[in-house]
């Protein structure tokens, strides 16, 4: 995970705070990339908060997610989500309103950008942990 956050770093992105689930794996993780931001003094995390919801876990819906983030994150732009396969792939899915079923092989450790123009989501791009770790060089 250490070379992931690497990687992370590599891209140069900033986040606003990070959104997890509460679950152990999810928020080990979660703690993760806030710690080791921190200790390489490279902090992308603007206010080093973590904020853990049950909107990441099933039944929740996007649609429950994105009123907790309006409501509580109402001016970050960049928000870092930790969750759950399959649930995540599938919140991916349906903020890109594919009309089809869209496989996301989101893999653990992995990292997806969206963007939002005019409420309309766009995928950036998707990368492994592997990816991320090659970044890290």
């Amino acid at each position: 995970m250490r070379r992931t956050v690497q990687g992370i770093q590599a891209l140069n992105l900033k986040f606003d705070t990070i959104i997890s689930s509460p679950y152990l794996r999810a928020r080990q993780t979660a703690e993760i990339v806030a710690k080791y931001g921190r200790l390489m003094n490279r902090p992308y995390l603007k206010k080093q908060t973590i904020h853990f919801t049950n909107n990441l876990l099933p039944p929740a819906t996007v649609k429950e997610l994105l009123q907790e983030v309006q409501k509580n994150f109402p001016k970050s732009k960049n928000i870092l989500f930790v969750g759950h396969e399959p649930h995540l792939s599938g919140m991916i899915c349906s903020l890109l309103q594919c009309d089809k079923p869209l496989t996301i092989d989101l893999k653990k450790g992995g990292l997806c950008y969206l963007s939002f123009r005019q409420g309309q989501a766009a995928l950036n791009w998707l990368l492994t942990p592997r990816q991320l770790s090659l970044m890290a060089l």
